[in-house]
C-alpha cells in the first residue's frame, strides 16, 4: 500500500513545485482519489437498484432489501476506510510539504524579518528624539511591542540556527521545524502591522482633563477673591471669554492652576484643556496642543483651515469645554485656531497686558493685583523660614526690603531665598539700599520687577553659578530640563572642572543646580524636570544683551538663510535653535564666539565651506536634528572646539579631517548616513567620549586595536539595530561584532557601566580588570562564560559590582569556569537572568556565600536550569544538620523564580533571608526542597506562589515556620492542559513544547505508511 502512496504523491509534489508555503493536497486531486476508488460507482449501483424495487413483489422487494442493506452496509465500511485514508494522506501530504519547503520558507521569513526589522529601527529612531517629545512618555503599547519584536527576533535567530543542524532529507525534525517557520511568517507578518502606530509612540505626561500640581496660593485674601470671581464667571451663561491680566510673576498662571484643578474635579465642563501659549507662539503648534488634549490626529494635515475645521467639529462634538491660554502674548482669532464659539464653550486666557484682552474680545477682565502690605510680609517670613527668630533691629530692615519688592509674589520669593541665613545687619542695610537705587531696565519687563530679580542674581554666590543659570537662556522659552541633561550641558560650555570622574562631575553639576532651585531661580516642575520661569528668562536675556553677550533666537520662527546681524564681532554665544533656516552663509567674523547652537534647523541648502573660518573662540557647536549632507571644511580648523553634535542628521554623508581638534572632548555621530569614522580619529588625544549609533556597518576593528579608545569615558557603538539608554562613564557595543581577535578586546579600566548587545564573542576575558564596574548588561551575545578565569586567579573580580544582567544567551553556561578570590562581586545587590536556555546551573556555593549585599535575585525562563547554586561545600564530618551550615543573607528582600520547568534544587544548604519581603515563584515544578528560611522574626512577605496542588503539598521545608509564613501566597493555577501548564508567559519553553508535539504527532501518524 505504501508503495502507491509514494508514487500518486511524488507526482502531486513536482505538480506543485513552485509553491512556497503549502500544507495539503488540492480539492481536485481529493476528488480523482475518491473516483479513483469507485465510490461513486457504488453509490449509483445503489440507486438503480433502488428504481426496480418499485416494480417487484413484497417477497423479492424483501429479498432485494436484504441484499441492498447488505451492499450499503458494505460500501459504508469501504468508504470510511477510504475517508481514514483520505484524512492521513492530507495529513502525510501536509507533514511532507512542511519538510520540503522549508527552506524556501526560511527565506521568506528572513524578508518578512527584515521588514520587521525596517520598522523597529524608525520607532527606535523616533523614540530617540527625546528633546522633541517634552513632557511625553513612551506609550504602554509601544513597550509591549518592543518586547515582542525583540522577543520574536530571538526565536527566529534559534530557527535559523536549529535549520543549519537538522538534515536536508525528510525527517520529523524538518518537519517540526517547517511548521514552526510558517507560522512565525504569519507571527511577523501580524506584528509589523500592529506597529504602524499611527497616533504616535508618546502620550502627555499630564492628562489634560486630570488635576495639574498647584503651589499654594498667595496672599488669602487678594489671590483668593480672584479665584473667586473667575469660578463666579465660568458658572455665567453668559460670559464665554474672560481675560486675566497683571504685571509678570503676581500669580496669574498660580491662580488659573487652582481654577483649572476646581473645574476638572467638579465635572461641570465635559473637558477642561491648559495650554500655555508663550512668546513663540503659532497658530500650528496651538493647535497640535489642543488636538492632543482631545485625542485628535493633525500631524496629517498640513492646511491650517483644514485643521481648524477638523478642531473646531472635534470641540463641538464635547458639547462643552474650557480652554485655559496661559501667557499670552499676541491676539489672534480664535476661529483661525479651530476653538468655537459659543456660551457652552469658555475661553480663559492670562496675559500681562490689558491691550491683548481687548483684542481678543474677552467679554469680561481681571486685573490680579499686588500683594498688600500684610500679605507680602507673610510670604516674605514663610519663604525665608517661618521658624526663624530675626532681631528687633533686622526685622524692621526686612519689612522695608519686603515693600522694595512691590507686593510681588515672584520678587519676594526670590529675595528672600537669597537672604536666607543672613544674619549680619549690613548685609541687610546694604541689600535694602542696592533695591532702592537700582535703575536698571529691560525691554518688555515692568520698571520695579528688573531691580527686585536681579538683586537675587547678584546674590548668587559665584560667577560659575551666575554663568550656570545665564545658559539656560539659550533654549526656548518653557524647556523643561532633565537634570543630567542640563549637568551635561554645563560641562560642554566647560563650566564645570575636569574631575575626572562622571559621579563627581555629576555631584558637584547637580550642587548647583540645587542652589539655583533653592534660590527660586529656576523652579522644580511635577515631572521632577526643571523649568525657568519666563520672566527670570527675561531678565537673563536682558542680563546678557550686554556682558557676556548673548543672541537669543530659540524658536523665533526665523526663516531663510541668515549670516549677517546675528553674527557680531563681540558675541559670546548664539542660539538659533529651533527655527526655520534653510541656510547659513558668508564668512561671519566672531573672534569671541564660544557657543553656537543650530540645532532642530532644516538647513537643507547646506553651510558655506569658509563659514566657520573666522569663529577660532568656538568650543561648542550643535547641528543635530539637522539636513546637512556634508559638513564644511573650515570645521577642521576649529581647533579650541570641544563638543561637536551630529546627531539625528540623517543625510550627513561627508566629515572632514578633525586631525586638528584636539581637544575636542565629545563626539556624537549618532544616526547619520557616514559610513566610516572621519579621517584623524587618532589624533583626538582629550576625545571621553564617542557616539556612534548607524544601521551602517562600521570599520571599527582598526580603532579598537588602536587602543586609543582606553582614555574615553563613554563609548557608544550601534551597527545593525538601535537601542539607546543613559548612563554616566558607559562604554555601549551594541549589535556589531567590535572585536576582532578577542584577545584586542580592551575595554577602558575607569568605565563604571558596560552594557553589550547582539555581539559576537564567547567571552570578557578583560572583564576582571574592570575594577569600577558598577553595572553590568549583556544581552543576545554568544558569549558562554562571564569571567573566563584559570585555577589561579590573582585579583578580585568585579568587586564594585552592584547590577548583573544576562538576558538571553543562548550559549550562555555559568558565572564563571573557574575559581574566585573573596571578595569577587562583593557588592553585588540585583542579579538578573532570563532567557538563558542552556544555563544548568548559575553560582558555585563558595561564590554564593559572599555575597552578603546580595538583594534581588531574579532567574525566568531558563529552560534547562537545574541548580540555582551548585554544589554542597565543605561540610563538617558527622554533621547531618543544614542548620550549622546554613548560608546568611542579610540583606535579600526579593526573590523571583518564573518558569524553570527543570529546576530541582536552589541550594543545598539553608538560607537564611531575615529580610525577605518579596518572593514570586511559578511552573517550578521540578523542585523539591524549599531552603529558604525566614529566621526567627515572621516578616510580612508578599508576592505568589504558583502551581498545581500536587507539587505544593510535596513539597519539602528545610523551615516549617517559613511554610506557615507563604502559605497564604500560594495559588493553584489555572490548567490548560492535562499537564498543567499555564496560559501565560512560556516563551520559548512553550514554543519548544509546540514544536514536540507536532514532532509527536507525526510518530503517531507514521506506521501506516
Amino acid at each position: 500500500m505504501s508503495k502507491p502512496f509514494h508514487s500518486s504523491l511524488a507526482n502531486g509534489v513536482n505538480s506543485t513545485r513552485t509553491c512556497c508555503i503549502r500544507s495539503e493536497p488540492s480539492e481536485e486531486e481529493l476528488r480523482a482519489l475518491k473516483k479513483r476508488a469507485g465510490f461513486r460507482k457504488k453509490y449509483i449501483a445503489a440507486e438503480n437498484r433502488e428504481e426496480r424495487n418499485s416494480s417487484k413483489s413484497p417477497s423479492a422487494l424483501k429479498t432485494e432489501t436484504e441484499l441492498c442493506v447488505k451492499a450499503l452496509k458494505e460500501t459504508l465500511r469501504l468508504g470510511v476506510a477510504m475517508e481514514f485514508l483520505l484524512e492521513t494522506t492530507k495529513m502525510a501530504w501536509t507533514q511532507y510539504n512542511y519538510s520540503r519547503s522549508l527552506e524556501e520558507n526560511l527565506d521568506v521569513l528572513k524578508a518578512k524579518m527584515q521588514e520587521l526589522s525596517s520598522r523597529e529601527a524608525d520607532v527606535k529612531i523616533e523614540l530617540n528624539k527625546m528633546d522633541e517629545m517634552r513632557g511625553k512618555k513612551l506609550k504602554q503599547e509601544v513597550s509591549l511591542w518592543l518586547e515582542n519584536v525583540e522577543k520574536i527576533t530571538s526565536e527566529v535567530t534559534k530557527i535559523e540556527e536549529d535549520t543549519g543542524e537538522v538534515a536536508r532529507y525528510f525527517s520529523l525534525s524538518r518537519v517540526a521545524l517547517g511548521k514552526l517557520v510558517v507560522k512565525k511568517i504569519d507571527d511577523v507578518v501580524k506584528l509589523r502591522e500592529t506597529g504602524r502606530f499611527s497616533e504616535g509612540l508618546f502620550t502627555d505626561l499630564l492628562c489634560e482633563s486630570g488635576s495639574m500640581p498647584a503651589t499654594k496660593l498667595v496672599g488669602k485674601m487678594t489671590a483668593e477673591r480672584n479665584l473667586e470671581q473667575i469660578w463666579e464667571l465660568l458658572m455665567d451663561h453668559n460670559v464665554s471669554t474672560i481675560g486675566v491680566f497683571g504685571m509678570g510673576g503676581v500669580g496669574k498662571t498660580t491662580i488659573m492652576t487652582h481654577v483649572y484643578n476646581k473645574v476638572t474635579s467638579s465635572g461641570i465642563f465635559g473637558i477642561a484643556i491648559w495650554v500655555t501659549v508663550s512668546n513663540d507662539f503659532s497658530i500650528g503648534r496651538l493647535q497640535n496642543s489642543i488636538a492632543r488634549a482631545i485625542g485628535l490626529e493633525l500631524y496629517d494635515e498640513e492646511d491650517e483651515m483644514r485643521r481648524s475645521m477638523k478642531l473646531s467639529d472635534a470641540l463641538e462634538y464635547k458639547k462643552k469645554f474650557i480652554i485655559i491660554l496661559d501667557d499670552m502674548w499676541k491676539a489672534f482669532p480664535l476661529v483661525k485656531v479651530g476653538i468655537p464659539e459659543g456660551n457652552a464653550y469658555k475661553v480663559v486666557l492670562t496675559t500681562r497686558s490689558k491691550n491683548v484682552c481687548r483684542a481678543m474680545k474677552c467679554q469680561e477682565k481681571i486685573k490680579v493685583e499686588v500683594l498688600s502690605r500684610e500679605e507680602e510680609w507673610e510670604l516674605f517670613k514663610e519663604r525665608f523660614g517661618a521658624d526663624v527668630v530675626l532681631s528687633g533691629e533686622i526685622e524692621t530692615i526686612a519689612k522695608l526690603v519686603t515693600e522694595e519688592c512691590g507686593g510681588l509674589p515672584l520678587g519676594i520669593i526670590t529675595v528672600a531665598s537669597a537672604m536666607r541665613e543672613k544674619d549680619d545687619v549690613r548685609e541687610w542695610r546694604n541689600a535694602l539700599q542696592e533695591l532702592k537705587c537700582s535703575t536698571m531696565e529691560i525691554e518688555g519687563m515692568d520698571d520695579q520687577v528688573f531691580p527686585i530679580l536681579k538683586f537675587s542674581y547678584d546674590r548668587l554666590k559665584s560667577e560659575r553659578i551666575q554663568a550656570c543659570f545665564l545658559c539656560c537662556a539659550l533654549f526656548p522659552e518653557d524647556h523643561a530640563f532633565f537634570d543630567e541633561e542640563l549637568i551635561e550641558y554645563w560641562r560642554a560650555e566647560g563650566l564645570m572642572d575636569d574631575m575626572g570622574d562622571w559621579e563627581k562631575e555629576l555631584d558637584k553639576g547637580q550642587t548647583i543646580l540645587n542652589q539655583l532651585i533653592d534660590v527660586c531661580m529656576l523652579v522644580r516642575r511635577f515631572d521632577h524636570r526643571v523649568v525657568m520661569h519666563d520672566l527670570i528668562r527675561d531678565l537673563a536675556i536682558g542680563i546678557t544683551r550686554k556682558s557676556p553677550r548673548f543672541v537669543v533666537k530659540a524658536g523665533t520662527r526665523i526663516r531663510g538663510s541668515i549670516g549677517g546681524e546675528e553674527f557680531t564681532e563681540d558675541v559670546d554665544k548664539i542660539s538659533l535653535m529651533r527655527n526655520e533656516i534653510e541656510m547659513l552663509s558668508g564668512e561671519p567674523n566672531c573672534p569671541k564666539l564660544s557657543t553656537l547652537l543650530l540645532q532642530h534647523n532644516p538647513l537643507s541648502g547646506n553651510i558655506s565651506h569658509s563659514f566657520f573660518n573666522r569663529m577660532n573662540s568656538l568650543r561648542v557647536l550643535n547641528l543635530s536634528d539637522t539636513c546637512i549632507e556634508y559638513l564644511p571644511v573650515s570645521v577642521s580648523n576649529l581647533e579650541n572646539l570641544c563638543i561637536l553634535l551630529l546627531n539625528n542628521c540623517k543625510r550627513l554623508r561627508e566629515v572632514p579631517s578633525l586631525a586638528k581638534l584636539k581637544r575636542l572632548r565629545l563626539l556624537n555621530l549618532s544616526y547619520t548616513a557616514i559610513k566610516e569614522l572621519p579621517h584623524g580619529m587618532e589624533c583626538l588625544v582629550n576625545l571621553k567620549e564617542l557616539y556612534v549609533l548607524s544601521e551602517e556597518r562600521f570599520g571599527f576593528d582598526w580603532y579598537v586595536s588602536s587602543g586609543h579608545w582606553n582614555c574615553l569615558k563613554r563609548f557608544r557603538i550601534v551597527s545593525k539595530s538601535h537601542n539607546f539608554t543613559f548612563e554616566a562613564e558607559r562604554m555601549d557595543a551594541i549589535g556589531c561584532n567590535i572585536i576582532g581577535k578577542e584577545s584586542s578586546f580592551v575595554l577602558p579600566d575607569s568605565i563604571v557601566g558596560l552594557v553589550m548587545d547582539k555581539c559576537q564573542l564567547s567571552s570578557l576575558p578583560c572583564l576582571s580588570c574592570l575594577r569600577h564596574l558598577r553595572k553590568c548588561k549583556i544581552s543576545s551575545c554568544s558569549m558562554k562564560w562571564l569571567l573566563p578565569i584559570g585555577d589561579n586567579p590573582t585579583i578580585t573580580s568585579l568587586p564594585l559590582m552592584q547590577s548583573l544582567c544576562l538576558k538571553e544567551l543562548q550559549s550562555f553556561r555559568g558565572i564563571t569556569e573557574g575559581v574566585l578570590l573573596p571578595g569577587s562581586f562583593a557588592c553585588l545587590k540585583l542579579l538578573i537572568v532570563y532567557r538563558c536556555h542552556v544555563l544548568v546551573n548559575l553560582l558555585s556555593l563558595e561564590l554564593f556565600q559572599h555575597l552578603q549585599c546580595l538583594e534581588q535575585i531574579d532567574i525566568e525562563e531558563c529552560s534547562e536550569m537545574e541548580e540555582v547554586i551548585q554544589g554542597e561545600g565543605m561540610v563538617e564530618e558527622g554533621d547531618n544538620n543544614n542548620n550549622n551550615n546554613a548560608i546568611l543573607l542579610p540583606n535579600l528582600r526579593e526573590l523571583y523564580l518564573m518558569h524553570l520547568g527543570k529546576l530541582k534544587s536552589i541550594c543545598k544548604r539553608v538560607i537564611i533571608c531575615p529580610s525577605l519581603n518579596k518572593i514570586s515563584i511559578a511552573d517550578c515544578g521540578q523542585l523539591k526542597k524549599f531552603p529558604l528560611s525566614l529566621g526567627s522574626s515572621t516578616p510580612v512577605v508578599r508576592g505568589k506562589i504558583e502551581g498545581s496542588k500536587e507539587w505544593w503539598n510535596a513539597l519539602e521545608w528545610e523551615d516549617p515556620n517559613t511554610k506557615t509564613l507563604l502559605q497564604p501566597l500560594f495559588q493553584e493555577h489555572e490548567e490548560e492542559d492535562g499537564r498543567g501548564m499555564r496560559r501565560e508567559g512560556r516563551g520559548m519553553k512553550r514554543k519548544a513544547e509546540e514544536v514536540e508535539q507536532i514532532a509527536s504527532t507525526s510518530r503517531q501518524q507514521e506506521s501506516p505508511y
